[in-house]
């Protein structure tokens, strides 16, 4: 009975637990957003670029870094999830993908005709599909936690 007791406390303690950001987080990303301005501003008086353009991808830079401090500090299940999936794609699916197209099976299949190309093209999709299969079995085997997250659990 006692033992019982004992568990509840811990696991109510832990879900308590405030995390500390360190020294360096708020001057990172203020420096970060002081360099996103400056190299906006000399890429219009120094290289002449357009407005609108420097514009759109200041946009994008900030919507990335949003995304980017969300995940550091904010990270959810779903979230880690999604990057796991993704990060499994893009090197491990891709990395499928060039070596399905280095032992020239591809070659081979486009020289046949164009109704082979529809089979490539499946297969190049079934590749990625399979480097998130990957993804997410490796976030799995780390509890979806990211490696440099501040809300994990050691």
């Amino acid at each position: 009975m006692e033992s019982d007791e004992n568990i509840d406390l811990n696991e109510e303690s832990e879900e308590k637990v405030e995390y500390i950001r360190p020294r360096w987080w708020k001057s990172l990303w203020l420096l970060t957003i002081i360099s996103m301005i400056a190299s906006g501003v000399l890429a219009y008086f120094f290289l002449y670029r357009e407005f609108v353009r420097i514009l759109i991808f200041e946009v994008i830079f900030s919507i990335a870094l949003g995304f980017a401090y969300y995940i550091r500090v904010r990270p959810s299940l779903r979230v880690n999830k999604a990057i796991y999936i993704l990060l499994g794609i893009t090197p491990i699916g891709f990395g499928l993908c060039l070596l399905y197209g280095l032992t020239g099976i591809s070659r081979y299949l486009i020289n046949l005709g164009s109704g082979w190309i529809w089979l490539n093209l499946s297969i190049f999709i079934i590749l990625l599909v399979i480097g998130g299969f990957i993804g997410n079995w490796i976030g799995k085997k780390r509890d979806y936690h990211l490696p440099l997250s501040l809300n994990r659990r050691e």
